[in-house]
């Protein structure tokens, strides 16, 4: 094996660790992560192609929010252009900075469309955003919906996620669920990630899949709209419940099996102190 045969191997594998290490890395630390990265790896920054693909791979997976003024857009695998993203309904493509989270720029372009399912399109995001208003906070939440297809043979994708991000104070959390659905399925993915770092590493990562059947009315874009966030509220909710049980049954089912029945000693823990102070009193 040649020098450069050698350097293309070493890059490689760089590229195959990087990009795990970032696809695991909980929402809104990657930039972080990277900055480490680049320090142990050496000779290499944050600009180089790399670390620039990890982090957009990293942020098309979590849903990123992007900010610009008077808009904002999330970034996914479906609306992922080469150096872009395509805004569906606005006809527009977007540049943004993946470090920063922001809108570079936007410029109009003419995209296949079908009225109809325009409709239904528009009555889904005001039935999203009227539930996002509802269950998240609404400074770092957003939705998106976008389609394929015409009126006698679609699919609909929605995107809903929602951030909580203190890094100040050692935590952060995220919500991502992406449903699809045709004129009788809904499918969808629910990812919910938590990081609690200060004097420990603590993580937890929760992923559940939904399917259920649905009856889609395009000549009744309003009544669909509601039938199917509606339908997406009560999965998210039943899982929110699931996991607030998870967590109050956690001391009697997890923790307890954990703990060992005896000390080393072979005797149970006596739990009055009083007689903890005798015992001190008699070795003095």
């Amino acid at each position: 094996m040649n020098q450069e045969e050698g350097e293309v191997n070493e890059n490689e594998q760089y590229e195959k660790v990087v990009k795990y290490i970032v696809k695991n890395t909980p929402f809104g630390q990657a930039n972080l992560v990277i900055k480490d990265l680049c320090k142990i790896i050496g000779n290499i920054n944050p600009q180089n192609p790399i670390m620039l693909q990890a982090l957009r791979d990293h942020n098309e997976e979590n849903l990123a929010l992007f900010k610009g003024q008077n808009s904002q857009i999330i970034t996914s695998i479906l609306n992922s252009q080469e150096e872009f993203y395509v805004d569906q309904k606005n006809n527009e493509t977007i540049q943004v900075d993946h470090e920063k989270l922001e809108i570079l720029s936007r410029s109009q372009v003419e995209l296949p469309s079908d009225p109809q399912l325009n409709q239904l399109r528009d009555a889904l995001e005001q039935q999203l955003n009227l539930y996002l208003s509802q269950q998240f906070n609404e400074n770092v939440c957003g939705a998106y919906v976008m389609y394929q297809g015409d009126a006698s043979d679609f699919t609909f994708y929605l995107g809903i996620t929602s951030k909580t991000i203190n890094l100040p104070n050692f935590f952060c959390g995220s919500w991502i669920s992406t449903w699809e659905f045709t004129k009788t399925q809904l499918k969808g993915d629910l990812k919910v990630q938590a990081h609690y770092y200060e004097d420990g590493n603590v993580q937890l990562k929760n992923v559940n899949t939904f399917s259920e059947g649905i009856n889609v009315d395009l000549q009744a874009a309003s009544e669909s709209a509601k039938q199917i966030v509606h339908t997406i509220s009560k999965l998210e909710n039943k899982h929110l419940t699931g996991m607030n049980n998870l967590y109050n049954s956690m001391p009697e089912i997890f923790f307890k099996a954990m703990r060992r029945p005896l000390p080393i000693t072979g005797t149970k823990m006596n739990w009055n102190e009083n007689v903890h102070k005798l015992v001190a009193n008699l070795k003095q």
